[in-house]
C-alpha cells in the first residue's frame, strides 16, 4: 500500500516536471557551414536521395530505404520534427551539401546532432559522415564507396554499443588514406540506445590535435589523434601477402608519419585530412523510425553553444523526481531504499500530525478549546461513567432512582 502511495506520489511530481512544451523554430545561424533543424513539412529539395545501383545492367537501387521528415513522437516538445529513417532492414542512404567547404585550418570543427530511438533499436548504425571535398562529389552517386572524413555516432551490433569517431587521413610516406579510430569510453553506453529518449552527440576536434565527444552536453571521451587513435585492420588476404619483415617496415612508417604529423603540419590542412563539402546519412538499421535532428557543422564553440541552447535546450531537463523513477528500470532494489528513506517519513509525519477530535471544528459537540482550565463532566458523561463502574447499562430512570436511595443511606447513616 505504502509503496503504491509512494509510485503515486512521485509520477505526479513526475508529471509536473515534464509538462508538455510547444517547439519554437530555430533561426539559423549565417556563421554555421552547414545547420538543419527539419522544421519544413517536407524533405527540403537541399537533402539528395542516393541513387547509387547494386548492379549497373538490372539498374537495381542499392539503397532502397525511406527517408520521410515527421513530428517527433517525444511528447516533451510538440510540434518538433525531424528527419526519419522509416524501412526496416532496408539501406538508407540521403545527403546535403554544405554551404561552404569546410578546411581544417586554426578553428575547431565543431559537429552535433540528434539522434532518437523511440521503439529501441535491435542493430544497426546512427551515425554521420562528413564526405571529402573533391571535384567528382555526386550526391545521387552517395555510396559506401563515396570518401569520407569524419564518421561520428552511435552504432549497436548484438551486445556491442558504441560511439564512433573515426577520420581518414593521407599518409605523408606512403600515399594512402588510412583511417583512424578512436578508443571506446569505458563506460556502459547501452542507456543512449534503450531508454526511448532523444540524444545528443558532439564532437569537437581542435587545431592542436585535441578532441573531445560529449553526449547530453556530458563528456564521455577525449584524446589526441596522434596518440589515441587506432589504425584500422588489414584485410586477412593482405597479411597473408605480406612478409614479416614487409609489416615491420610498414608498421614503422606509419608511427613515424604520426609523430611528424604536429611537427610538420601544413598550413592548409595541418592534420593532413580532406576538407569537407557534405554531410550524409548511410545506413543499415533492423529498427525503424530512427530520427536524427538539428544538426550543425561550424567552426565556433560560441556559435555551437547558442544552436545548442535554441535546440536541445527547449527540452526542459527531467527532475530528480522522474530521475528517481527512471532508475529503478535497472535497479528495482531502489524500491526498498525509497520506501525506507521517503515512506517512512511520511508515515511518522501521519502518525503525529493526524488530527485530533478535540481539536476539530468548533461547530461540532466534541469540540473545546485547549486551556489550563477545568472542563466540567456533561450530565451524559456522568451517566457513562456510572454505567460503566456498575458493569451495566440502565435506563436513565434506574440511574436516578439509584441515586435517590445512595443519598436517602447517607442521610441515616449522618
Amino acid at each position: 500500500m505504502m509503496r503504491c502511495l509512494l509510485l503515486g506520489f512521485c509520477l505526479c511530481l513526475a508529471h509536473i516536471s515534464g509538462a508538455q512544451n510547444a517547439y519554437r523554430r530555430v533561426a539559423i545561424p549565417e556563421q554555421a557551414y552547414f545547420a538543419e533543424a527539419f522544421d519544413a513539412g517536407a524533405l527540403d529539395r537541399n537533402w539528395v536521395l542516393s541513387k547509387a545501383v547494386k548492379d549497373e545492367h538490372l539498374q537495381l537501387l542499392k539503397y532502397n530505404g525511406e527517408w520521410v521528415i515527421e513530428e517527433s513522437r517525444e511528447l516533451r516538445l510538440l510540434g518538433n520534427r525531424g528527419l526519419v529513417l522509416k524501412s526496416p532492414g532496408e539501406h538508407h542512404a540521403i545527403s546535403a551539401y554544405l554551404k561552404k567547404t569546410y578546411h581544417f585550418t586554426d578553428k575547431p570543427l565543431c559537429l552535433q546532432y540528434e539522434v532518437f530511438f523511440p521503439k529501441g533499436v535491435d542493430c544497426g548504425g546512427a551515425y554521420i559522415k562528413l564526405l571529402s571535398h573533391s571535384d567528382d562529389l555526386c550526391l545521387s552517386r552517395f555510396s559506401d564507396a563515396t570518401p569520407y572524413t569524419i564518421m561520428f555516432g552511435p552504432d549497436k551490433c548484438g551486445s556491442s554499443h558504441k560511439i564512433h569517431f573515426i577520420f581518414r587521413h593521407r599518409n605523408p610516406v606512403t600515399g594512402t588514406y588510412e583511417e583512424k579510430h578512436a578508443r571506446q569510453p569505458e563506460l556502459d553506453l547501452s542507456d543512449y540506445f534503450t531508454d526511448q529518449r532523444p540524444h545528443l552527440y558532439t564532437l569537437n576536434v581542435y587545431p592542436d590535435g585535441s578532441f573531445e565527444i560529449l553526449v547530453d552536453l556530458t563528456l564521455i571521451n577525449k584524446g589526441s589523434l596522434l596518440e589515441d587513435m587506432l589504425s584500422s585492420a588489414a584485410s586477412a588476404h593482405e597479411a597473408q601477402e605480406q612478409e614479416d619483415s614487409a609489416r615491420a617496415a610498414l608498421v614503422d612508417a606509419v608511427q613515424t608519419s604520426d609523430t611528424k604529423l604536429q611537427q610538420h603540419r601544413r598550413s592548409d590542412e595541418p592534420f593532413t585530412v580532406s576538407s569537407v563539402s557534405a554531410v550524409g546519412f548511410e545506413l543499415w538499421s533492423l529498427t525503424a523510425d530512427v530520427m536524427f535532428d538539428n544538426i550543425l557543422l561550424c567552426d565556433s564553440l560560441e556559435v555551437a553553444r547558442r544552436w545548442t541552447q535554441d535546440t536541445w535546450g527547449q527540452r526542459q531537463t527531467p527532475g530528480v523526481i522522474e530521475k528517481l523513477l527512471m532508475a529503478t528500470v535497472k535497479r528495482p532494489w531502489l524500491w526498498g531504499l525509497y520506501v525506507v528513506t521517503v515512506g517512512l517519513p511520511i508515515i511518522l509525519f501521519v502518525s503525529f500530525m493526524w488530527p485530533n477530535k478535540r481539536f476539530g471544528p468548533p461547530d461540532q459537540d466534541y469540540y473545546y478549546k485547549k486551556t489550563d482550565k477545568p472542563q466540567a463532566d456533561r450530565r451524559q458523561d456522568s451517566e457513562e461513567q456510572v454505567s460503566h463502574a456498575e458493569g451495566a447499562h440502565p435506563t436513565r430512570a434506574e440511574a436516578e432512582s439509584r441515586a435517590v436511595r445512595r443519598a436517602r443511606r447517607n442521610t441515616d447513616v449522618s
